[in-house]
């Protein structure tokens, strides 16, 4: 996630909008066909929530000299909840207010319409009681049903989740996490129970940290699904600035926006058991390992869904395969448009206002330049397609194969004059700084809660290879943001900030000069060879920073030893 550096900037230079860019100009059914997609579509909803409703149970402290150890332990957890699982907080749930444009029978007619495409069995699927999932290898596999209420802001959903991991079902007990729970009134639990099993499993839900205790059988199991019911009300898009995890939940007039939405598979390591990650309001509380993803999402006829690995839509229904996702975002809106492009293979979509045009065209050209730099640099691009969504928050918010952009960015965004070169932008600067968290937390993972600098300074340094590369003009625009702030140990948890100032200097500058600082040692041709072993050698699983540095320091032998003490507080 991403906070603009706050400086005045000279912008610049016009240049050709890559091949294949197509705005897509949406047209309106018959009467007759949209009669026929009312009707289906009631129906669905109407057997998806009759299923779903039967299934109810029972002070600032700045970057320190020396690095502390995260004060937060894993939540203590309460008494198992053996019926209805609500908040752990105790304020009655909020139920949004329905946005002004929805509240004013708002029913534009800019919005791209659904790919009507046959997907097998989407219109008729409802929730299943509790099926058992096949998994792909020994990753674990989510399956998700949505019915969206966007006037209500409100997420009706049914989740599995396969698991082929005896190690963990031999603890007798599965952790998630719930970022959604950070605040009252959004997450309400209402079943957990097992595939092939009637009764509902204990659980207790304290803080972001569920637990479910799971009965002798599974224990001894090499597999085993769990199905979760559970109902979201939105809460309004968050107002404050900062990195934060809360812009990663929330509704305002340009949509819904489900980002940590779900309840997460905790990682599970044998030598050091559950990691699951205490919530935090500065930072990406978040821990999550590459699974499969298999989503339908119900919304009602005028409304669009967006996500990664898009499928096909058909009577209301919208499906999307991820494979390998760190996590599945999604967006359902009403009155983005949408620019399409083929930039080197890589299908990519930027949904936008209408009135920002010109801004999404010149994100598809950072994209078309970024894309390609990022691949022949660190690897293979790890998804299917790219998306970029315009919404209401500060800053960017990176997920697997989508990305989410502050709608004051665009607005803000002047197109180069003529002669001035393109590029020097923070809306330009931050999507290229979002594209290559594609690579660094999506095709390659780290504890973004405990080692932050893993993802976010390798994101930074594609921002300067971007700039060195594509636009060197701009070198000294981009840094003269963070040109004043002092260097500080890199490998502190989020939990060492309050403020984001601080944060950003130690994670993201910090962490970035010491790159460049080892990539000055090593030269450039060492640095990049290095950074494509790391991404080859560790993409699919969750690195740590000693596993990164024992990497590192095979390329470069003892040319950093004297480097590293500058940059860490303390060294594996």
């Amino acid at each position: 996630m991403k906070a603009p550096d706050r400086a005045t900037v000279a912008r610049s230079g016009d240049r050709p909008r890559p091949p294949g860019i197509v705005e897509r100009i949406p047209s309106r059914p018959g009467p007759v066909h949209r009669l026929l997609l009312i009707c289906t579509r009631l129906a669905t909803l109407l057997a998806t929530l009759l299923t779903l409703a039967g299934c109810t149970v029972g002070a600032p402290r700045p970057a320190t000299a020396t690095p502390r150890a995260p004060t937060p332990t894993s939540p203590a957890i309460g008494q198992p909840i053996p019926a209805t699982v609500r908040p752990s907080a105790t304020p009655a749930p909020h139920t949004p207010a329905p946005s002004p444009r929805a509240a004013a029978g708002a029913s534009p007619t800019d919005r791209p319409p659904p790919t009507l495409s046959p997907v097998a069995g989407a219109a008729s699927e409802t929730p299943d009681a509790c099926r058992a999932l096949p998994t792909r290898r020994d990753i674990p596999a989510y399956r998700f049903q949505v019915v969206t209420e966007p006037t209500a802001h409100r997420l009706r959903v049914h989740q599995q989740l396969a698991l082929a991991d005896p190690a963990r079902l031999a603890t007798g007990e599965i952790l998630f996490d719930v970022p959604a729970n950070h605040a009252a009134g959004i997450f309400t639990l209402t079943d957990v129970r097992l595939a092939g099993g009637n009764a509902p499993l204990d659980v207790a839900l304290a803080g972001t940290t569920l637990r479910v205790t799971l009965p002798a059988a599974p224990r001894r199991a090499a597999t085993a699904t769990l199905c979760l019911d559970f109902t979201l009300d939105l809460p309004p898009a968050a107002a404050e600035s900062g990195i934060t995890g809360a812009h990663a939940l929330g509704w305002s007039d340009l949509g819904d926006v489900a980002g940590y939405w779900y309840p997460i598979l905790a990682p599970y390591d044998p030598s050091r058991g559950w990691r699951p990650v205490p919530y935090h309001p500065v930072g990406d509380p978040i821990l999550a390992e590459a699974a499969d993803y298999a989503v339908s999402v119900v919304a009602p006829t005028g409304y669009t869904v967006i996500g990664a690995g898009f499928q096909g839509a058909q009577a209301g229904v919208w499906e999307f395969q991820l494979t390998d996702g760190r996590v599945f975002a999604f967006v359902v809106a009403d009155r983005l448009v949408a620019s399409s492009a083929d930039l080197g293979g890589i299908a990519t979509r930027i949904y936008h206002q209408p009135a920002h045009q010109a801004a999404a065209q010149d994100v598809l050209a950072a994209a078309g330049e970024a894309l390609p730099l990022f691949v022949e640099t660190f690897g293979a691009y790890p998804y299917d397609d790219l998306t970029i969504v315009e919404a209401v928050q500060f800053g960017g918010m990176e997920y697997s194969g989508l990305i989410t952009f502050s709608s004051q960015w665009f607005a803000d965004y002047r197109p180069p004059a003529a002669g001035e070169e393109f590029g020097a932008d923070f809306l330009i600067r931050f999507v290229v700084h979002e594209i290559g968290h594609q690579w660094w937390y999506g095709g390659v993972g780290n504890d973004q809660a405990n080692e932050p600098w893993l993802d976010e300074a390798l994101a930074r340094f594609g921002e300067w290879l971007y700039y060195a590369q594509r636009h060197p003009v701009h070198l000294a625009w981009w840094e003269a943001p963070s040109a004043g702030m002092i260097t500080v140990p890199i490998d502190q948890p989020i939990y060492n900030f309050e403020d984001t100032t601080s944060y950003v200097q130690a994670v993201y500058v910090s962490g970035t000069r010491f790159l460049l600082a080892a990539r000055e040692r090593m030269g450039a041709a060492a640095f990049d060879t290095f950074l494509r072993d790391y991404y080859r050698q560790n993409r699919g699983r969750i690195v740590s920073g000693a596993e990164f540095l024992a990497t590192l320091r095979t390329h470069a032998g003892p040319a950093l030893d004297d480097l590293l003490p500058a940059y860490f507080g303390s060294l594996p």
